[in-house]
């Protein structure tokens, strides 16, 4: 069962097995996040070729049946051609030289999904569908991220909740204690009353306060 992570892809090795409209997609994304890209192909998109003579990726001609041990220095691969048939080939490959594998062309039996993704101001979301439809997975992004977009509420509760970690690690408050904090603010009304009437100071002078109270309460309790 797959479970959802964000991984730093800065400066890894990613290979792209394919240089069509997926292929191109996927060459980009991982662009865009700092990857270094390979892609391999007989035939390569017009942007593919663009980025190439900027620099920016390395387009590799090679047929299908010929890649093979060359993957052993990526850390992701990435299937985006049509045939399904070379499928195994790869995820052989995948087990012999420990990368992560995404078969673009088999929702269901990839072991990498690539997500819808949205957000805004510190605040990130991916949605997938696991290959039932692409067009619901884009819908529903756009629904997150049209209420990220309209309720501010949700930025100034999270500055005030970040405000929050950031003090009571500064004042050097166990990590027993802090979780106890992070239960009775979630829990307290005021606090999400205050960050939707926007007063950000009002809200983070009263996780002060519940922290300092609940570390007060430990001192007591030790005989201080």
């Amino acid at each position: 069962m797959r479970i959802p992570l964000f991984i730093e892809f800065s400066g890894k090795k990613v290979a792209v097995i394919g240089g069509g409209n997926v292929g191109t997609s996927r060459a980009k994304r991982f662009l865009e996040v700092g990857a270094k890209v390979t892609v391999f192909s007989l035939e390569f998109s017009d942007e593919l070729k663009d980025l190439w003579r900027k620099g920016l990726v390395e387009l590799v001609e090679r047929r299908v049946e010929e890649i093979g041990e060359e993957l052993s220095e990526f850390d992701l691969v990435v299937v985006a051609i049509g045939e399904k048939k070379f499928n195994e080939k790869f995820k052989e490959l995948s087990r012999k030289h420990k990368f992560l594998l995404n078969l673009a062309n088999d929702a269901n039996d990839t072991e990498v999904v690539v997500p819808f993704e949205g957000g805004k101001d510190g605040i990130r979301f991916a949605v997938t569908t696991e290959g039932k439809s692409g067009v619901v997975a884009r819908f529903v992004r756009d629904k997150f991220q049209d209420l990220l977009e309209k309720d501010e509420t949700i930025f100034t509760y999270l500055s005030a909740m970040d405000h929050l970690k950031k003090y009571m690690k500064q004042r050097g408050i166990p990590i027993d204690v802090r979780m106890r904090v992070y239960s009775i603010a979630a829990a307290n009304r005021e606090i999400l009353k205050l960050s939707s009437e926007g007063k950000v100071e009002e809200a983070k002078r009263l996780l002060e306060r519940i922290a300092e109270e609940e570390m007060s309460k430990v001192v007591r309790d030790a005989g201080f």
